[in-house]
């Protein structure tokens, strides 16, 4: 290769240049004749283990593990290599130490046609990628596609014919393998004026000897449209030869230009390698590729100086080609910081520098991320005279990387260390209080009433708010502190290095101070608060989960005691939570072993004294707790989600009951049974009451329904809506505690409800609290101007009676009458109590 390369008159020092290029692959390359080693690149030592020389000579069967390999190799690639058909295979080779080694091959005949001339092998060291798994299958796969095809599509023309075409080039104009050669290239073209146009376009700067770039809706063979982006250079403009290289990229779907560029870069060095008996028209063609890559490709002399400067390299360092000739100094000495200058030198030495990050500050404050490929070049005599710098601009992709850094360990809404960073922070500050006898507190905070203001403002609204809780939870800590949003409304706030447990309430009361002042947004003046849990390092656990945990039980205290308040954790609360967790437990498998039984409490007339119906009250026989109250389990079903399970057997219980009764001669009576939310919600209530009355025969009419207030609130549309159909079907609609939510009479004007349910807590007191008088008989008379039935609940004195009566109260249920009692009770109360129509004295 040396002899040739002394034979051609290029300019020495070009020709040094692009040899360096070539001695710098990265892969093998041998040349062979008469199966014996003539040349090898030191790449191709490296990979085989042999000194720079030793090959020369060589015979082939040296690279092969056993003789049978090497005939085996000559059987597979002879017969081709003869024909003058190039041969890529993979094959296990031997290095000089007998170790087996994996390679990929690309062999070809220097001359297809004649290939007793020698042939070309390139060869890459493919053992690690078959060690591994799918992961660098992957990079295979792309190692492959770099030696068999560039990812930019490549075309030479010559007098207006296409001479030669790359199979990208074939791919992105769709066009079969071979098939354009020797074709115009109006082909490409949607009509005549659209050919006309582009040779308008680009005719004069390809004659200048200018490169030319364009991007132009181009036709494939098929007809279909791809839009291309289009470099070209006339490599010779004579009469005779009018050469020009064409380079295509498919902008439709382009990958990143930088990455797309280089591997085109690449791409054209193994076809300058492929074409080494037109070395002379392979060096125009790479120096047409360097000048259009995206990659800064310069050279430099030992001292700095600047001996080639490309097109990319003008962008990039913002410093003009004929700059770096009438200055060649420009460059070191105003942009080259010393790190640069370093690497150069390391360069220059010998060591590799390859794909080394660097920043450089350009002047105006402009910061560009570089990755740097840096080799030495060497005269003839091999001889260090200067470097060859390939730079590309990272800066984007470093940019992408410190942000998904951030990302994974912050919340993208309010910027706050997520959950990951906040165990981490913890781990650090447990251990610092370890070492210094301190303490550490974590705040569990979430904010009260913040739902609603989702549900009625919207989610950018709530968005909005948690920014700015966000913003004023940072004005009430220290730097050294931690501030967390864990999701939703919830945040955690830990605070390090404390004397003691009680350090913390200082910046307990400035966050509940902060948080109840207004916040504005968009136009909306809101208004909440926080419920905080304190658990405190070491004393409440030794790690996260423990003392989140534990926080969470102390948040829910505060909740319970009114909100925008605080509760340091105890082991009272464990114990409820405990608790909590066995009844939930047992829940699931009550309705399973029929250990749920209804009780009935009747329902009087106070105008007749007669019972007209019952209230089905459930309770829980547990086989160790005994009869438990529905205040202690109906929570944990409501919690847990079982509270639909179990009020849809609670109304087929009681259905079944009322119609049990009326068959033993019990006047057909009215059951009023409480719905939960979550019935109401979930959207199938209709269909499950259908179900109830077909399976028990009842009458619909016979039928109450008992809602609360606060499910009249939310989405009103959807509530009218499932109340109409309800009321369709026959059944009796009443609102079970009113008085005691957010009572509204607009609600109840557009609600089609039967009857109000005055709850206990105003009831109990009528007599002696003159507000408690005032409310009830104003719920009544209300009631009656708007034509629904009022019912008293928790009547416990005849003083009581005689004052509903008195206002006009329709209905009333309480200890003054009976308990709630088993069915049989019931069946015996109703059957001795009077039912004619005998006023109550």
């Amino acid at each position: 290769m040396a002899d040739r390369l002394m034979s051609l008159s290029l300019d020495q020092q070009t020709l040094l240049e692009y040899r360096a290029i070539l001695e710098n692959a990265s892969v093998g390359i041998l040349f062979t004749r008469d199966r014996k080693v003539l040349h090898c690149n030191p790449r191709f030592n490296e990979i085989f283990g042999y000194a720079e020389g030793e090959l020369q000579g060589q015979p082939g069967r040296v690279f092969y593990l056993s003789d049978t390999d090497c005939t085996r190799m000559g059987e597979v690639a002879g017969p081709r290599l003869t024909r003058g058909e190039p041969v890529s295979l993979e094959f296990t080779m031997r290095r000089k130490d007998d170790t087996p080694i994996d390679c990929h091959m690309r062999i070809k005949p220097v001359n297809p046609h004649n290939s007793a001339e020698g042939t070309i092998w390139i060869f890459e060291d493919i053992t690690e990628r078959k060690k591994a798994e799918s992961a660098l299958q992957q990079l295979i796969h792309r190692q492959d596609a770099i030696l068999e095809n560039a990812s930019v599509g490549i075309m030479f023309t010559r007098n207006g014919l296409i001479e030669l075409t790359n199979p990208r080039f074939d791919a992105i104009l769709g066009w079969p393998p071979g098939a354009l050669l020797g074709q115009k290239t109006r082909v490409f073209f949607s009509s005549d004026d659209d050919h006309q146009g582009f040779a308008e376009h680009a005719g004069a700067t390809l004659a200048s000897g200018a490169l030319m770039e364009a991007e132009w809706l181009n036709t494939r063979h098929d007809g279909s449209k791809v839009w291309c982006r289009h470099l070209a250079k006339a490599v010779t403009t004579t009469a005779e030869n009018r050469t020009t290289i064409w380079i295509t990229e498919d902008i439709s779907e382009k990958k990143a230009s930088a990455d797309a560029l280089l591997r085109a870069h690449q791409a054209l060095e193994q076809r300058v390698e492929e074409r080494t008996r037109e070395l002379q028209d392979a060096h125009q063609r790479m120096q047409v590729v360097i000048d259009s890559s995206t990659l800064a490709i310069y050279t430099q002399d030992q001292p700095g100086r600047i001996l080639s400067w490309n097109t990319a390299a003008e962008k990039m360092f913002n410093l003009l080609r004929q700059e770096t000739l009438e200055d060649p100094t420009i460059f070191s000495q105003r942009l080259e910081p010393p790190e640069l200058q370093s690497l150069r030198e390391q360069a220059f030495e010998g060591r590799k520098v390859v794909n080394t990050e660097l920043q450089l500050n350009l002047p105006g404050g402009q910061a560009l991320e570089l990755s740097l490929n840096i080799v030495a070049l060497h005269d003839q005599a091999g001889q260090a005279y200067g470097v060859l710098t390939m730079a590309s601009d990272i800066s984007e992709r470093k940019a992408n990387e410190r942000k998904v850094a951030f990302m994974a360990y912050h919340d993208a809404l309010t910027g706050l260390p997520n959950r990951q960073l906040l165990e981490d922070r913890l781990e650090v500050a447990m251990a610092q209080a370890d070492r210094s006898k301190t303490k550490v507190s974590l705040l569990f905070l979430d904010l009260d009433n913040f739902k609603r203001i989702n549900d009625t403002l919207g989610h950018a609204i709530g968005d909005s708010l948690l920014q700015e809780v966000a913003q004023r939870l940072r004005t009430c800590v220290r730097e050294s502190d931690t501030i967390s949003r864990q999701g939703g409304d919830e945040f955690v706030v830990l605070l390090n290095a404390l004397q003691d447990k009680d350090a913390a309430l200082p910046v307990i009361a400035k966050l509940l101070d902060r948080l109840d002042e207004p916040f504005y947004t968009d136009g909306h003046e809101l208004a909440t608060s926080a419920s905080i849990g304190v658990t405190v390092y070491p004393d409440d656990g030794q790690d996260f989960d423990t003392l989140r945990k534990k926080a969470d039980m102390a948040m829910y205290r505060a909740k319970e005691a009114g909100r925008n308040t605080y509760r340091y954790f105890n082991e009272a609360m464990n114990a409820e939570a405990k608790e909590h967790l066995h009844l939930r437990n047992g829940l699931r498998r009550a309705l399973e072993r029929n250990e749920l039984v209804l009780h009935y409490q009747p329902q009087i007339d106070l105008t007749t004294g007669r019972v007209f119906g019952a209230e089905a009250l459930i309770r829980w026989n547990h086989p160790d707790l005994g009869m438990v109250s529905p205040a202690r389990f109906i929570p944990v079903a409501e919690d847990s989600g079982l509270i639909v399970p179990i009020g849809d057997w609670v109304m087929s219980e009681a259905c079944r009951q009322a119609m049990s009764w009326h068959r033993q001669g019990l006047p057909a009576l009215l059951m009023a049974v409480n719905v939960s939310v979550a019935q109401f919600n979930r959207g199938n209530l209709e269909e499950a009451l259908v179900k109830v009355l077909l399976a028990s025969g009842m009458n619909p009419q016979n039928l109450e329904l008992e809602l609360t207030e606060s499910l009249l609130i939310q989405n009103v549309d959807h509530v009218l809506a499932a109340l109409k159909r309800l009321k369709g079907l026959g059944v009796q609609l009443a609102i079970d505690d009113f008085g005691t939510g957010y009572s509204s009479l607009s609600y109840l004007k557009r609600f089609d409800i039967d009857k109000l349910k005055i709850d206990q807590s105003f009831v109990r007191d009528l007599v002696a609290d003159p507000e408690d008088t005032a409310i009830v008989n104003a719920i009544i008379q209300m009631a009656k101007s708007m034509g629904l039935k009022t019912i008293a609940e928790g009547v416990e004195t005849p003083d009581i009676v005689t004052s509903l009566r008195r206002f006009g109260c329709d209905e009333a249920q309480g200890f003054f009458f009976a308990k709630p009692m088993p069915a049989e009770a019931f069946a015996s109360f109703v059957s001795s109590h009077p039912q004619t129509n005998t006023p109550l004295n």
